[in-house]
């Protein structure tokens, strides 16, 4: 050995030291490997193994930080935060505005419903009936899906109003204040203030809305605006109310049925449905897959096949709809539809400016959900303006797995049980041989549209219908 260094031994293994420091493979990782200090202290230079952990232990605290920062103020296109999907652009935005400020699913459903009241008054109002389907699907083990319905056929006078008919609340307004105020997280004054401000300060006529106005004879321009400034004033005239007090003005909880949804097992999914038509729908929906059809055509032929039938039976539901979808950041999950016998309503106009609703007759609403029976499956959540295109539509998502599906050509079912076709769409319903003699007519526009949210593990995609011209809404 040289002047400088010697050896020695360690557990029968020879160590070189030099200048007092053993030189060995795991002297880094041993605090008593570092220099002599003053006194014969004896220091690790470099912090000895506390440096490893504590750097791991920061790189961990950032990534953390990284993802939380992501998560909640992230690009809704990596991790989404909540949907709405609805037949107007405008009350898409509105439904996801109200999630953006710390809403529930129940806030974007009422917001968007509202104001779909003041922009499709041919096909929803605020005197609208309504069924809505609800599940906090991630409390599936505890929280079964409800069903929430108000008005239709069975709407009975004194529910609401004090039991004086003239002075009733109009039904939807009466019936989203009371599910409000068990539902909601937002200030009621705030799920209000989109469909005020669209009412006062005017949006563009839709294409639906002008066809409809034109066969009334009265000319409305399709992208023309309009303002609805009776509507704003009665809407406003409620924001100085909770709605836990406007619905004990009201006596809104005799308003709204409580009730559970109607399940069905149709191939591998299960499916969720309310409304008057639901029974038929899903009865048709089973025979479309079960058994398994060779391809989505031969779905689509049996579908409609066993809807006719449903109809030769006895079973239809009429009046015009308009559904909307919402999935929060929570896993809620709200299908809302609501409806009028007629389009604009069929009673006289109230002093608030909003028109009467008296059902004679069932009213088609359609809210569904179609779900994988497994917690990482696919789950779509379905507003449908009637329950034929709810059957129609929920058969090809089953099997197509897209969206795109919704997109099929459909026929609607008459009220004489004849089918009429979308002779306008670009791709037009295929007919079988064997499903002859059947009355095939055109169908008259607007077509019924489906609006849908799915959720497939942790990611949102929506898809609002474009026979119903409107946009579906991410954050």
């Amino acid at each position: 050995m040289s002047s400088n260094g010697t050896v020695s031994a360690v557990d029968g293994q020879p160590v070189r030291t030099l200048g007092g420091v053993e030189l060995r493979e795991d002297v880094p990782l041993k605090s008593s490997a570092g220099a002599t200090g003053v006194g014969g202290e004896v220091r690790c230079c470099a912090g000895g193994p506390r440096l490893i952990p504590g750097a791991f232990a920061a790189l961990s605290a950032c990534i953390t930080l990284a993802l939380l920062t992501q998560i909640y103020c992230g690009d809704y296109e990596v991790v989404p935060h909540g949907s709405v999907s609805s037949s107007a652009a405008s009350c898409s935005r509105a439904g996801t505005d109200a999630l953006k400020a710390g809403g529930r699913a129940f806030d974007a459903a009422a917001a968007a419903a509202l104001c779909l009241a003041v922009l499709a008054p041919h096909r929803t109002s605020l005197d609208a009936s309504g069924s809505l389907l609800y599940w906090e699907y991630r409390d599936l083990r505890t929280q079964q899906p409800v069903l929430y319905e108000w008005g239709n056929i069975e709407a009975k006078e004194g529910e609401a109003g004090g039991g004086v008919e003239l002075e009733r609340p109009p039904r939807l307004v009466a019936a989203l204040a009371y599910l409000h105020s068990s539902l909601g997280a937002l200030p009621w004054a705030r799920v209000l203030a989109p469909a005020i401000q669209l009412a006062r300060d005017g949006f563009p006529v839709s294409e639906g809305l002008s066809v409809v106005e034109e066969a009334r004879g009265e000319i409305l321009l399709t992208g023309s605006n309009t303002t609805s400034p009776e509507l704003a004033d009665y809407l406003l005239s409620l924001q100085v109310n909770t709605s836990a007090e406007l619905s004990q003005s009201w006596n809104s909880s005799y308003l709204v049925r409580r009730s559970a949804p109607t399940q069905v097992m149709a191939g591998s999914w299960r499916v969720l449905a309310g409304g008057r038509g639901a029974n038929a729908a899903l009865r048709a929906l089973q025979v479309s897959l079960e058994p398994p059809p060779t391809s989505p055509d031969e779905a689509q032929y049996r579908v409609v096949a066993a809807l006719q039938r449903e109809s030769g039976a006895g079973v239809r539901a009429g009046g015009v709809a308009t559904g909307l979808a919402v999935v929060d950041s929570r896993d809620t999950y709200i299908a809302l539809v609501t409806g009028i016998s007629e389009p604009f309503g069929s009673g006289e106009v109230s002093a608030g400016g909003w028109r009467r609703d008296e059902p004679l007759a069932a009213l088609d609403l359609a809210p569904a959900i179609l779900y994988e029976p497994n917690v990482c499956g696919s789950r779509y959540v379905v507003g449908a303006e009637a329950s034929a295109a709810m059957a129609q539509a929920v058969t090809a998502l089953a099997l197509e797995g897209a969206m795109s599906g919704v997109e099929r050509a459909r026929v609607s079912l008459l009220a004489d049980g004849a089918l009429a076709q979308e002779a306008l769409r670009a791709q037009l319903f295929p007919l079988q041989p064997a499903l002859a003699p059947l009355v095939l007519r055109n169908a008259s526009f607007p077509y019924t549209a489906v609006n849908l949210v799915l959720q497939r593990g942790d990611a949102l995609t929506s898809h609002a219908d474009s026979r119903g011209g409107g946009l579906a809404s991410r954050f």
